[in-house]
């Protein structure tokens, strides 16, 4: 026997001796395990945390250039400029890019108001009216309201002659409604006063029906290029109204 059978066969000893002792020789060339780190939960919570940095700094820097803007508009209207009361007015009491303040907002809106800003008057008698963004105050709104008509503003015209016919904020007068309708679509050439006339006579609603007159004022409405008049005459010329 030679040397290598006696190395096998001792070792073939060694393991029956070794397994009755409940021992095995490990496999010399069998490696530990390296312990392993679960890395994922902790990418998960930097990815978080630089998301929420980047956020605080992004809302940081719009809520500076907000402050910064309304720097401006506040220097802009203290020395007299409508226009940056107006927008005060609008971003305070719609609370688009400044923190809504109904208070602040009347104020800058009935200052331009004031100072003869037609935007301003027209957009507080319209507020009056319907209580929106400020108190509701009927009579205060229809005074509003008239002093743009006597500007002749095209808007004012037409807003005072819709409600006067349909009782909307204001007493219903039909007659008086109908008479500023007319003045602002013949006179002022205000496209929404033509439509609204157009539809009217078309059908009688609120005025006497007169369909050959409606059928004019609605299709020059539509000829000015206002959006619904247009949709208005096309459904009337395949369907009626």
């Amino acid at each position: 026997m030679g040397v290598d059978d006696d190395k096998k066969k001792n070792f073939s000893v060694f393991s029956r001796i070794s397994k009755s002792l409940g021992v095995e020789k490990k496999d010399d060339t069998t490696q530990e395990e390296e312990p392993t780190i679960d890395v994922s939960t902790t990418d998960e919570q930097q990815i978080d945390s630089i998301s929420d940095n980047v956020v605080d700094l992004a809302e940081k820097q719009k809520q500076e250039k907000s402050q910064e803007g309304l720097k401006w508009l506040k220097a802009a209207a203290d020395v007299g400029d409508t226009g940056a009361m107006n927008e005060l007015a609008y971003c305070y009491l719609s609370g688009v890019g400044l923190t809504p303040d109904p208070i602040e907002g009347e104020l800058w809106l009935r200052r331009s108001a004031e100072l003869g800003d037609l935007w301003a008057i027209v957009d507080l008698a319209v507020r009056l009216l319907d209580g929106e963004g400020i108190e509701k105050n009927s009579f205060e709104g229809e005074k509003w309201l008239r002093l743009a008509v006597e500007r002749r503003d095209a808007i004012a015209t037409r807003v005072l002659g819709y409600r006067l016919l349909h009782g909307d904020g204001l007493q219903r007068n039909k007659e008086e409604g109908a008479r500023y309708l007319f003045i602002a679509a013949e006179e002022l050439h205000e496209l929404v006063a033509m439509r609204l006339l157009g539809i009217y006579l078309i059908k009688g609603d609120f005025l006497t029906k007169n369909v050959k007159q409606g059928e004019y004022w609605l299709k020059r409405a539509a000829d000015g290029g206002e959006k619904v008049a247009m949709r208005e005459w096309g459904r009337y010329l395949i369907r009626g109204l």
